[in-house]
C-alpha cells in the first residue's frame, strides 16, 4: 500500500524573478527561474518540480489538502449565514449539497485532475514572491483565468492573452446581469432537454403505494448481461445475487437510473425492456425506471430553479466570488464555472430533476423496507439516502461494486462537508467486497463499525478462472486493455510503439472506444473483442490503461501488471499504491518494467483483493439479518 507522505520540499520564504509553468509533454527549455511541470512525470529537483510526480510520492498529503479545500468551500458563509441555507429545497435538504465540485466525480468533471494539480502548485507558491509568471501552450482556459487573477503579471508563451479582469467595462449591475443570463438561459433550455431525455411527461399518477416489497435495489440501467430476446434480468453489478433473491422468494423492486448505451440508446427502448422484465408470471420482482417526469415534478423544478436564480442574483453573486480570493480558498477559483453552474445552470436543473424524481420514487416504497444501492457518492445517492431515512427506514446498505481507488474522491466521507455534518446523506452500512476496498474506505474517513463484508458480485468468476489459467511459454502474450477515452488509449499505445517486444501483442479496446490499427503504424498488434476471462487465461504480461478494472482482475490472477500513468490525469488506477504493480509514463519506463518482470517475475506475495465465494455466504448473512429485523420491527 501507499506509504505516508515523504520527501516534501521544505518551503522557505524566497523571491524569484520568474516562474515557468510548463504544460507541454516534452522537456522544458532552459529557464532562469523555478519550473513547474504540469503534464510531465519526472523526479522533482530544486529547480524543477513535477506536479504529477508530487501527486504520486506525496499522494496522501495533497489528497487531504484538496479535500480540506472542498470542505471549506462547501461551508462558506454569506451575510453570516451558511450558503446552503440560501438553496434549501425543503426544511433541511439543500441544492448546494449537490454541487458538482463537492461530488468530486472524475467522470463528470473536466476540471477534476487539473484542480487537484492546482493545489500542488499553490502549496509551493505560498512562500514564493515572483515578479513574472510564464505559461506555456497548451493551457486550459480555467488555468489561464486563474493565473491572471492570482498574479499581477503573466506572460503567455505562444498564447493569446485574454484580460479576464477587464473583460466587462460596464457598470456593476449590468456586468452581473450579463454574467448570469447565459447560465440562466442554458438552464431553462436544459429543462426541456431533460424532459425529452426522459421520454416526455408521464401523465399517470406516480404515487401508487407498493404494498409488499421488503427489499429495494437502486442501480444503473447499464452493464446488463442479457441476450436480445431474453426477458430475465441479469446485471454485471449484481452477479448471482438476483438468483439468491429469487430462490428465497424475497419481494424486491429494482429502480434503475437510465444510462444511454449501444444496446439501449433511448429511454423508450429501455422502457420496453423494463416491460419485458415485469411480464414474468408469478414473479415477486418488479423493475422501474427512476426517470418519470410528472407535471408536479416539472412544476417543482421550474419553480425552484427560478427561485434559486433570483436568490443567487440578489443575495449571493455580489459576495460569493470575492470570498474565494482568500488565501485558503484561492485554488477553488479554478472551479468557479463548475460551482456556478451547479447553482443556476444546467447542472442545477439536472440536480433538481434528480431530487424530485427520487423523492417521488421513495414515497411509493413500503415502510421499514431495506434499501440496497451502488455506492459512488453521486448526487442521486444523497437524495435517496436522505429521503429513505426520513420516510422509510434506516436499513440502508451501500455497495462497493468495484474497488475504492485512491484518487476516486467520490468515496471520501467528510463530516465537515455540507450535507454530511449530521449524517443526513450517509448510509447506515457499507458493503465492502474485499480487503482492498475496506482499506480504501477506512482511509477515506469511514469507521470500522460502518462496514460489513460482502462478496464481490462483479468478480465471482475470478476464482474459477484462476484455477483454469494456462500460460503459453512458447508464444508469450502481451495483453493490452485500453481506455474508454481515445486520448488515453493513444497515450498508452504510443508507449508501446517501436519497442519491438518479443511477444504476441493483443489489444482489447474498450467497447466505447474502438481502436484502428491505421493510427499506430509502428506497432505490430492484433485487435480482439473476446471476453477478458478468455484473454487473461493465456496472458503473460498485462498492460492496462489508468482506470480499467481489468488491472484488478489480472492482479487477482497473479499476473504481472503494468499500468500506463498518463501525467495529464491523476492516477486513477485501482491498484495505485499496491506493491508489485508497475506504473509507467514513458517508453523507457515501460521497457525497464518489462525487463524487470522478465528477470524477477512476481517479487512479492500478492495481497487478497476480493471475496469471491460463489455461495454468497456473506450476502446471505446481510439479507437474512435484515429480513429478521424487518419482521421483528413489524411485530413490535
Amino acid at each position: 500500500m501507499l506509504s505516508q507522505t515523504k520527501n516534501l520540499k521544505t518551503k522557505e520564504k524566497s523571491r524569484t524573478n520568474q516562474i515557468l509553468i510548463w504544460t507541454e509533454s516534452s522537456n522544458p527549455p532552459k529557464f532562469d527561474g523555478l519550473v513547474f511541470l504540469w503534464n510531465l512525470y519526472q523526479k522533482s529537483t530544486k529547480e524543477i518540480i513535477s506536479i504529477p510526480y508530487e501527486l504520486e510520492v506525496n499522494a496522501f498529503f495533497f489528497r487531504e489538502r484538496y479535500l480540506n479545500l472542498i470542505d471549506k468551500v462547501s461551508n462558506i458563509q454569506i451575510h453570516k449565514k451558511d450558503i446552503d441555507s440560501y438553496f434549501r429545497i425543503d426544511d433541511t435538504f439543500s441544492l448546494w449539497w449537490m454541487n458538482l465540485s463537492f461530488e468530486k466525480n472524475y467522470g463528470k468533471s473536466d476540471l477534476f485532475s487539473n484542480s487537484i494539480k492546482l493545489v500542488v502548485l499553490e502549496y509551493y507558491l505560498e512562500e514564493i514572491e515572483c515578479s513574472l509568471v510564464k505559461l506555456s501552450q497548451p493551457a486550459t482556459k480555467e488555468l489561464v483565468k486563474y493565473l491572471t487573477l492570482r498574479f499581477k503579471k503573466v506572460s503567455f508563451l505562444n498564447l493569446t492573452y485574454i484580460d479576464y479582469n477587464n473583460r466587462f467595462k460596464h457598470i456593476l449591475g449590468l456586468r452581473k446581469i450579463k454574467s448570469i443570463l447565459p447560465y440562466f438561459l442554458l438552464g431553462l433550455i436544459s429543462i426541456f432537454r431533460y424532459v425529452k431525455f426522459c421520454g416526455g411527461i408521464n401523465f399517470r399518477s406516480n404515487h401508487s403505494q407498493d404494498l409488499a416489497e421488503k427489499l429495494y435495489i437502486y442501480d444503473y440501467f447499464f452493464h446488463l448481461l442479457i441476450e436480445e430476446n431474453e426477458s430475465e434480468f441479469k446485471s454485471a453489478y449484481w452477479g448471482t445475487l438476483p438468483n439468491l433473491i429469487n430462490r428465497n422468494q424475497i419481494e424486491v423492486t429494482y429502480s434503475h437510473i437510465y444510462v444511454p448505451s449501444k444496446t439501449f440508446p433511448t429511454i423508450q427502448v429501455a422502457k420496453k425492456k423494463i416491460d419485458e422484465f415485469n411480464q414474468i408470471i408469478d414473479s415477486k420482482v418488479k423493475h422501474k425506471l427512476v426517470e418519470q417526469i410528472t407535471i408536479s415534478v416539472l412544476w417543482q423544478v421550474i419553480y425552484h430553479y427560478i427561485k434559486f436564480s433570483l436568490i443567487y442574483l440578489f443575495c449571493v453573486s455580489f459576495r460569493f466570488k470575492p470570498l474565494l480570493h482568500k488565501k485558503e480558498l484561492r485554488p477553488s477559483l479554478y472551479l468557479w464555472n463548475e460551482i456556478k453552474d451547479s447553482m443556476l445552470g444546467s447542472i442545477a436543473v439536472q440536480n433538481l430533476f434528480t431530487y424530485f424524481t427520487i423523492k417521488n420514487r421513495v414515497e411509493t416504497a413500503t415502510k421499514n423496507a431495506i434499501l440496497v444501492y451502488l455506492l459512488e457518492n453521486q448526487n442521486w445517492e444523497k437524495v435517496l439516502v436522505y429521503h429513505w431515512k426520513k420516510v422509510i427506514s434506516k436499513k440502508i446498505y451501500a455497495v462497493t461494486h468495484a474497488t475504492v481507488r485512491f484518487w476516486d474522491l467520490r468515496y471520501s466521507f467528510r463530516m465537515n462537508l455540507s450535507g454530511f455534518r449530521q449524517n443526513e446523506c450517509k448510509p447506515e452500512k457499507i458493503v465492502y467486497n474485499g480487503p482492498l476496498s475496506k482499506k480504501g474506505l477506512l482511509d477515506f474517513g469511514y469507521k470500522e463499525e460502518d462496514l460489513v463484508p460482502g462478496e464481490a458480485l462483479r468478480f465471482l468468476g475470478l476464482e474459477t478462472l484462476r484455477k483454469n489459467k494456462i500460460q503459453s511459454k512458447q508464444n508469450p502474450i502481451f495483453l493490452v486493455f485500453t481506455d474508454y477515452l481515445f486520448s488515453v488509449s493513444k497515450f498508452q499505445l504510443e508507449l508501446l510503439e517501436s519497442l519491438h517486444l518479443p511477444y504476441r501483442v493483443i489489444v482489447k479496446p474498450h467497447p466505447a472506444c474502438p481502436i484502428d490499427k491505421y493510427n499506430f503504424p509502428n506497432l505490430n498488434f492484433e485487435i480482439t473483442m473476446e471476453h477478458s476471462d478468455t484473454l487473461l487465461k493465456t496472458a503473460s504480461i498485462v498492460f492496462t490503461s489508468n482506470v480499467t478494472s481489468a488491472a484488478l482482475e489480472a492482479y487477482y490472477l497473479g499476473l504481472p501488471v503494468i499500468s500506463a500513468r498518463d501525467p495529464k490525469e491523476v492516477n486513477l488506477s485501482p491498484l495505485f499504491g499496491v506493491k508489485d504493480v508497475h506504473f509507467v509514463s514513458s517508453k523507457e519506463e515501460l521497457k525497464k518494467s518489462i525487463e524487470t518482470i522478465e528477470k524477477d517475475g512476481i517479487r512479492s506475495k500478492r495481497n487478497p483483493v476480493f471475496f469471491t465465494n460463489s455461495n454468497l455466504e456473506k450476502w446471505k448473512k446481510i439479507l437474512n439479518v435484515s429480513i429478521v429485523l424487518f419482521y421483528f420491527g413489524n411485530m413490535i
